[in-house]
């Protein structure tokens, strides 16, 4: 193994930090191994946002609380969206619904895609969804999020967000929940023969018919609803009786690291940047800022 391979399969314990950031910390087979640097690049990703949080608390690196996405991924047969598809393989729609306007947008749009099972650390279970190359299905899924940022005292947004789905997971004894949009107008859960009955057929087998709304904030389920019908004046059809929607999808994101232009948070010879660990939320903005960075570090 190449010394760059056993790199990549460390587990990063910790920083080095006494007023400045001497390297990290990291544990490999048992062992424990310091590796220092004159200048540190943290860049967790979503999945390292809890670890994060706890490097900022444990070393006083100046961060706030950060937003976290509530929502659910909405799954629609193909002609529903074979207007927006044909001109934009991934459509970004924002709005503010009332009565709360909070901001809700839609997310990693997959036509011909499939609805996915991912799981955290903590076997929580979370929707998902991709496309691939020459494996096609006939629908359309589409995460739609809801934010929510919260202020003094409240400084726990990972957590709460991780209690909604760890509800969510509890109601669906471990698994995916898929309700029918028609039936959390009428205020009734689906039932499993009921999807098979539908001319909509989930792409994720695994998730069970259930009731989302027994789990979703009333907040956000409230946001959520009204979107879906607002995009339903665009997209004609969005809005069906059969349109499922799969819970819970979370997206969590690290408390906010203060950081200037170059960079640089409060603790000298520390950067921080990516999805969740920097300012950016998606893949195309942290990819560019890897490269300010890189830039920056040469």
């Amino acid at each position: 193994m190449s010394r760059a391979d056993e790199i990549f399969i460390q587990n990063c314990k910790d920083i080095l930090e006494n007023g400045v950031c001497h390297g990290v910390y990291v544990t490999y087979g048992g062992k424990e191994t310091e590796i220092r640097a004159s200048r540190t690049v943290v860049a967790t990703g979503r999945r390292g946002a809890d670890w994060l949080e706890r490097i900022c608390a444990e070393h006083g690196i100046a961060h706030q609380p950060g937003t976290v996405d509530i929502g659910v991924r909405v799954e629609v047969r193909n002609e529903i969206m074979e207007t927006v598809n044909r001109v934009l393989y991934e459509s970004k729609l924002i709005g503010y619904p009332k009565p709360f306007k909070n901001k809700v947008r839609t997310f990693c749009q997959n036509p011909g895609g499939f609805v996915s099972q991912e799981n955290y650390d903590n076997d929580l279970a979370v929707v998902n969804g991709h496309s691939y190359k020459e494996k096609k299905s006939n629908n359309t899924n589409v995460a739609i999020l809801c934010s929510h940022n919260f202020n003094h005292p409240f400084n726990q947004p990972i957590e709460y967000a991780q209690k909604v789905g760890e509800l969510t997971n509890m109601l669906g004894a471990g698994h995916i929940l898929v309700q029918r949009y028609g039936d959390i107008l009428d205020g009734k859960r689906t039932w499993q023969k009921e999807l098979a009955q539908s001319n909509l057929r989930p792409s994720l087998p695994d998730a069970v018919a259930g009731d989302i709304t027994a789990a979703m904030p009333y907040r956000a389920m409230t946001n959520i609803i009204n979107f879906i019908q607002a995009v339903d004046h665009v997209v004609p059809g969005f809005a069906s009786t059969e349109t499922l929607l799969y819970s819970p999808e979370l997206k969590f994101y690290s408390n906010k690291i203060k950081m200037d232009t170059d960079l640089n948070t409060s603790v000298k010879g520390l950067h921080c940047l990516g999805d969740s660990s920097g300012w950016t939320r998606g893949l195309m903005m942290a990819s560019v800022m890897g490269v300010l960075m890189g830039r920056k570090l040469v």
